[in-house]
């Protein structure tokens, strides 16, 4: 040990329990999903990575590590399979969930996702440089919302079934309260 350095050590920087690290490099986009992922914490990941899949195409793939993340809800789950369609539609990439822990193995069989999505046993090493995202100020909009469920309820019949009324509702908030016009 060196005597002469009394500098302690600094430590590496330990994102939130709750929270969200995305890096990239030449294999494509990676992120890392820890704790409990909710609307607040996935929209700036709407803005970052979903917003740039829709401009270009030069992403090759997204690689998804949910090893620690205990818990999702469904607006991160949809924003997942919208990333996954706009990879495909593009260089025809796919995203990839990494080693799900249980939770999230559960979340994606009771949504008829497990064969949807794929899944790798196997974690593809991140690049060494990842940055946590800050959770959304304030609470996203039902437009945010809205979406990500639509492309959810596209992928079963169980997230049709599960998230019907959610849509209802949420397109009802978007027109100021006012019942759908019949256009019968």
């Amino acid at each position: 040990m060196d005597e002469g350095n009394t500098e302690a050590p600094q430590p590496l920087p330990v994102p939130a329990a709750d929270s969200i690290l995305v890096g990239s490099d030449k294999r494509g986009w990676f992120i890392t999903a820890r704790g409990a992922v909710r609307a607040t914490l996935c929209y700036p990941l709407r803005e970052t990575l979903l917003a740039r899949l829709e401009e270009s195409s030069d992403i090759p793939s997204v690689y998804v590590d949910l090893s620690r993340c205990i818990y999702m809800d469904s607006t991160f789950i949809g924003l997942l399979v919208a990333i996954d369609r706009r990879l495909q539609k593009g260089v025809g990439g796919r995203l990839h969930v990494m080693q799900p822990s249980r939770e999230c193995l559960d979340l994606f069989r009771q949504l008829g996702l497990q064969d949807f999505l794929v899944i790798d046993v196997d974690l593809t090493p991140p690049p060494d440089e990842m940055r946590e995202l800050a959770a959304a100020p304030g609470r996203p909009g039902a437009d945010f919302i809205l979406r990500a469920h639509e492309e959810l309820m596209e992928t079963s019949e169980e997230a049709r079934r599960k998230f019907g009324l959610l849509r209802e509702e949420l397109e009802r908030k978007l027109r100021g309260g006012k019942p759908r016009e019949d256009t019968h």
